[in-house]
């Protein structure tokens, strides 16, 4: 199902940054700069550099690895849609200092997933000091919980790992930026491109026997056209901000729906 979208991403250079598809390259470039830093920076020149402390910069960092989707897309049946990967600066001390973090990070990328007991990264508690893990697990924690408590005797880290096994993201864009502010990119860039098809001939035309459920938290109008049911949860006004999936969320609710909990 996937494999379009993965062979896709494994014509990605991981050897040296920039760390972008070829095929968004252009574009990324286009306007001087505007949209993505090209230099290429490690940890160290990233601290001592100017964008170390600047808040105001919002361009794609291309020194990090893109990160277009996580989990295993071949096997998870609840898939998370998503804007693009946010940006702390654990980021580039995960990618740089942590050879283990960056051989998940590139496994995920290939979909390589041998030996990989928390195939979403972002629920692997050995990455916990990362702000992926904590933005996803707060996120999901009171959902998790109740999938504890119902499925695994009230045991928290198994239903952590299950639900590592099940749950799937997408990115609209795939490269990291402090806040977005190139909506003019999204119809130019080939992996946005690619993104759509795949959510729309893989994972809505399986949805609606309940194979997936899919969950549109960010700019569902990008996406293009997706009608909500049962198992197409789209998010719309203030729900998108904070793209919340707890258990009163309709999000949260539908991840309990796919363990045949009661929200």
């Amino acid at each position: 199902m996937p494999n379009d979208l993965i062979d896709f991403w494994r014509r990605v250079d991981l050897s040296r940054a920039p760390y972008a598809h070829p095929d968004d390259l252009e574009a990324l470039a286009s306007k001087g700069g505007k949209y993505a830093d090209m230099e290429s920076k490690d940890f160290g020149s990233f601290v001592a550099g100017s964008r170390f402390g600047d808040f105001k910069d919002n361009r794609f960092h291309l020194s990090l690895l893109p990160a277009p989707y996580g989990g295993n897309l071949a096997k998870a049946d609840i898939f998370i849609l998503l804007l693009n990967p946010g940006f702390g600066f654990a980021d580039y001390h995960a990618e740089y200092k942590s050879a283990a973090f960056r051989a998940r990070a590139e496994g995920n990328l290939k979909q390589d997933f041998d030996g990989v007991e928390f195939p979403f990264l972002w629920l692997d508690p050995e990455f916990c000091w990362h702000g992926g893990f904590a933005w996803w697990e707060k996120k999901l924690r009171k959902t998790i919980t109740r999938i504890a408590e119902a499925r695994f005797n009230g045991r928290y880290l198994d239903a952590l790992r299950n639900l590592s096994r099940r749950l799937a993201q997408i990115e609209l864009v795939p490269y990291h930026s402090p806040s977005f502010g190139a909506h003019g990119l999204i119809k130019k860039l080939e992996s946005s491109k690619k993104a759509k098809a795949f959510v729309r001939s893989s994972l809505i035309p399986a949805a609606p026997a309940g194979g997936k459920t899919v969950i549109v938290t960010r700019r569902d109008a990008d996406w293009g056209t997706l009608h909500p049911s049962e198992h197409v949860i789209v998010y719309k006004g203030g729900l998108t901000r904070g793209a919340s999936l707890g258990p009163e969320t309709p999000g949260g609710k539908a991840i309990l729906r796919r363990y045949g909990i009661n929200a």
